[in-house]
């Protein structure tokens, strides 16, 4: 069966984190739009507990919902809108709301696309904003590492990071025999952070998770265009009125914005030589300007395309799986929806390799006969992984 591709710009990738208690409204909201269709993954939080003695406990792990769904952008603040008021983000702890945009994206002839082009439905009040000064901060790296990773985000400023399973490919394809040695098994780490917060909290997770030695993940930051965060980072005692990080977000709002927080006239230069407080560390060699490459496709499909990425030159890449929940859906007995079980394939490119990629899977998908798949590309303007 041949595929037939139609190419759209104009979309952005929405993303909603929500605690998993409450998120059943915002998704069948979601399926009631015109959207008629997301992603979903199972994730965890994080939270560090107000107390001298957090570094020798685990950090707590509240469970969570991310739902992901492209979207056309004149209707994206009006849905994201929607999502603020029924998830009441505006509540501490309450979880996220954020897009990215999408430069491309690539619809096969068995994947719907928004149903009607327009919301139909009236502009939600909310208390709060969409704000659009925000970054996003991913991280691909080893299972064991990742608390430690996203913990050192929190010290450094981010909201409480989500994290979900995920595998990887690339470095350990090409070991050979020593591939036993490299674990596919990974996770993915997002941190939604204010602008001026994103350096710190970058730099706090290249060091935790040790991202520039060999074999240890991969990190970038992508501009978010819009979204409201108020994420579980912190459990305080019972007798405080409100956490730090709401009284730091209140100070913002009351400031218009987060520049009273920028520190870096107050922190002294790095100098290099040998010792402590961070002497003698490499200097940083980042990947600017790549694009990020998705597909979302049935996980039957999955390896078919993975191989093919890699063999049409893809460095690195990773895998999420996840269940597509449709507006159409059949039901059981108990009135639960029967999903299917759906693949998202990511990898970072340079631009001029996006098209041969996409390409060289676009042919596999067509020969295994995968016609309900889209891809999709953005902007990553700053990454880093070990470089040799």
């Amino acid at each position: 069966m041949s595929n037939r591709y139609l190419e759209a710009k104009g979309f952005s990738v929405v993303t909603a984190i929500l605690p998993r208690h409450s998120s059943s409204e915002v998704a069948d909201f979601i399926l009631d739009s015109p959207c008629r269709r997301l992603l979903a993954f199972a994730a965890r939080g994080t939270m560090i507990r107000n107390r001298w003695y957090q570094a020798f406990l685990p950090s707590l792990s509240p469970e969570q919902e991310v739902f992901s769904f492209l979207v056309p952008q004149e209707d994206e603040e009006v849905l994201m809108g929607q999502i603020v008021a029924l998830g009441q983000l505006r509540l501490a702890g309450s979880g996220a709301v954020y897009s990215v945009k999408a430069q491309r994206a690539v619809f096969a002839s068995g994947c719907p696309l928004w149903q009607n082009g327009a919301m139909s439905f009236p502009r939600a009040s909310s208390a709060l904003q969409l704000g659009r000064s925000l970054v996003g901060i991913f991280c691909i790296a080893q299972a064991k590492a990742a608390e430690g990773i996203a913990r050192a985000a929190v010290r450094s400023g981010s909201h409480g990071p989500s994290i979900f399973y995920c595998e990887g490919r690339g470095l350990r394809d090409r070991l050979g025999i020593l591939r036993f040695t490299q674990n596919p098994d990974k996770e993915f780490i997002q941190a939604i952070v204010d602008e001026f917060d994103a350096e710190p909290v970058f730099e706090a997770m290249v060091r935790a998770g040790n991202l520039d030695q060999p074999g240890r993940g991969f990190i970038y930051q992508m501009p978010i265009a819009k979204g409201v965060v108020n994420l579980a980072t912190v459990t305080a005692s019972s007798g405080q009125a409100a956490s730090m990080q709401q009284v730091i977000h209140a100070i913002d709002e009351i400031r218009g914005g987060a520049d009273w927080r920028l520190q870096n006239a107050l922190l002294p230069e790095p100098r290099a030589g040998f010792g402590f407080f961070g002497w003698g560390a490499r200097e940083r060699r980042y990947l600017l300007n790549l694009q990020l490459l998705s597909c979302l496709a049935e996980r039957k499909h999955s390896e078919a395309l993975v191989e093919a990425a890699l063999e049409a030159g893809a460095p690195g890449i990773s895998t999420s799986f996840g269940k597509l929940i449709q507006s159409g859906s059949e039901k059981t007995n108990a009135g639960v929806r029967i999903n299917r079980e759906r693949v998202l394939i990511k990898m970072a490119l340079k631009p001029d390799k996006v098209d041969s990629v996409m390409q060289a899977m676009q042919a596999v998908a067509t020969e295994s006969g995968c016609t309900d798949h889209c891809f999709y590309v953005q902007q990553i303007p700053r990454a880093l992984t070990f470089l040799g």
